[in-house]
């Protein structure tokens, strides 16, 4: 079964149109994974002094009510740049939807950002209640939830969509790697070749010299 599976994977041929898709589909991933990770290192602005300062009183949660409220629009804003972004690299892969292994990584990509998706929201409905004793505790929880999940996000991205599209789909073929090396090696060993070949036709030269000088030749 193993061996099939390789030897339908070496036989699959991939035209120069959907290696250019491919590398569009990367470029578009590339630029997905830098906003997803600027939304990312924006939630510590909130996360860290509060993780750091868990005792805030709530009167003191209410008086920066104006600071929370610009940071919670700033995050949905950035979360939703990344989603438009993430649209894009799903239309980038609709070249390959018959590409069994592409369809479920998009599947899971997607699931993956519905569920963050969902985080955010449960964060923007915390901020509307800002006088809760325990909000900065919970502000914490969920924002360590997203960047949990924005972690999950990255891995999908880079080492399990982007390596796909790398290994199975711009890569040359085994064969055209091998076939390549032999060919530098020929290349390499021909001038020794010629150079022995010529060696030994000197050497039967002379020897027909020889011959046809001796005397009765």
């Amino acid at each position: 079964m193993i061996k099939r599976a390789y030897a339908i994977q070496m036989s699959y041929d991939v035209s120069d149109e959907e290696k250019n898709q491919a590398e569009k589909a990367l470029l578009a991933f590339e630029h997905a994974s830098k906003s997803l990770q600027l939304a990312n290192n924006h939630l510590d602005i909130m996360k860290t002094p509060f993780k750091d300062n868990g005792d805030i009183e709530p009167k003191e949660v209410v008086k920066a009510r104006v600071a929370i409220r610009r940071f919670r629009d700033q995050s949905v804003d950035n979360f939703n740049n990344f989603k438009k972004l993430a649209f894009q690299c799903v239309a980038t892969m609709q070249t390959f939807e018959s590409d069994t292994q592409c369809l479920k990584l998009m599947k899971s990509f997607i699931s993956s950002i519905d569920d963050l998706e969902a985080k955010v929201n449960k964060f923007v409905e915390l901020c509307n209640d800002l006088e809760a004793k325990s909000f900065v505790q919970d502000v914490v929880k969920e924002l360590e939830a997203i960047q949990e999940q924005c972690k999950d996000i990255q891995e999908i991205i880079d080492e399990r969509i982007k390596n796909h599209i790398q290994s199975n789909i711009l890569a040359t073929s085994w064969v055209d790697s091998v076939s390549t090396d032999l060919q530098t090696k020929i290349e390499e060993k021909t001038p020794l070749i010629v150079d022995l070949f010529n060696q030994r036709q000197d050497q039967l030269n002379e020897m027909i010299k020889e011959r046809t000088s001796q005397p009765g030749n």
